[in-house]
Parts: structure tokens; sequence; C-alpha cells
């Protein structure tokens, strides 16, 4: 598996991921029958991959977003010391090739529904419940940049990157540690009073 691509795990694999996950995992156990199971490595902790397993004939869908290395399985709890935690418990390596993996993971998971900061790299990132005028997407496309790194800080690197909070978009920069913390630096309004999702609001 190449850092970045999901790819669906089989078999032995994925029987065995799923009698991990199920010794892990405080839920109703998952049916390796008809559990389907995606995942990617992790380039900036070796040999840990992340992985999701879902059940869709179980109504509603059941889920779980997991951390495994072969022997551990450990399912994803959305705080900011789970990742750090993690980070730090599997001796994570930043370089200038892995930083940028790590600090979209950690937006990913550091938080959850309404307080989730979403990283938006692209239009297509924001859960719109209202689709933009051609003219508004014309405009919100033009601000919008992928993150960039910007060069080292310290013993971290720092960042730039657009950022959704609720129905607000930034143009923020950041900082991540070696540790795996990720710290704003400065954060700037780009749009406000956004169609998002309700979920997402919280509204």
């Amino acid at each position: 598996m190449t850092a970045g691509a999901y790819e669906k795990i089989e078999g032995q694999k994925a029987k065995k991921f799923i009698e991990r996950l199920n010794e892990a995992w405080r839920g109703s156990p998952f049916d390796a029958a008809r559990t389907v199971v995606h995942a990617r490595p992790l380039s900036f902790v070796k040999g840990w991959m992340l992985a999701e397993a879902s059940d869709a004939v179980t109504m509603p869908e059941k889920k779980c977003i997991a951390l495994d290395n072969g022997q551990t399985c450990v399912p994803v709890e959305y705080s900011p010391d789970f990742i750090t935690n993690f980070a730090a418990n599997q001796n994570m390596y930043l370089s200038h090739a892995t930083a940028p993996d790590y600090v979209r993971f950690w937006f990913e998971y550091v938080r959850s529904g309404p307080e989730k900061f979403q990283l938006v790299e692209t239009l297509d990132d924001i859960p719109w419940r209202e689709e933009p005028t051609p003219q508004a997407r014309k405009s919100l496309a033009k601000m919008i940049t992928p993150l960039t790194l910007t060069g080292p800080v310290g013993t971290g690197f720092a960042f730039k990157a657009c950022v959704l909070f609720r129905d607000t978009l930034f143009d923020c920069t950041l900082e991540v540690t070696a540790s795996g913390g990720v710290h704003f630096t400065n954060r700037t309004i780009m749009a406000e009073s956004l169609t998002v999702t309700d979920s997402f609001t919280g509204f």
C-alpha cells in the first residue's frame, strides 16, 4: 500500500484485523463475513496502518476507524490527547515527507461533530448544505490553497492551511512539534456564513 491511498484488505489479513478490532472495540462485535476493511499505511509511524471497518448490512451502518500494526489494534478516539499520545508512544518520525501526512491525520481525527476543524484543500472539501452560486464558487476557489509546508521551525515544521470551523473559512498558519502537537499561530477569516451542513455547524 502507498501512503495516502486506501486499499481493500481481504482474506486472512482482514479476518485477523477484525479479530484484533473486536478485542479492543467497545461496541457489538464486527462480523468478519460482512465487514469490509480498507486501510492505508501511516508514513509517520513505522509499521502502523489506518483502517476503516464498515458493516453496511447492520442498520444503522456500523463503522470504526482504528490504528493497527498487525499485533495491536487501537480504535481512534477523536481528541488531541489521543493523537499526541499515540504519536509519542510509537516514536513518530516527522520529516518534510511525512509531516504533511501527520497534519492531515491530525485534522481528520482531532475532533468530531460541530467542534471539528475541517482541512480544506479544494472547494469540494467543504460539506455544503446548499451549493454556492457559480460566481461564489469561483471566488472561493481562488482563495483556497492546499496544505503547504513553509519550512522547519525548531524541531518541527510550519504550515499554511485553509481551515473550516463551523460556517467560517480561515486562512491559517500552524506549527507541528516533534512530539505531535499542532498549534495555530495565526488565523484570518476568508469567508463567513457559508451554507454548510447542519451536522457540521451544530446549528
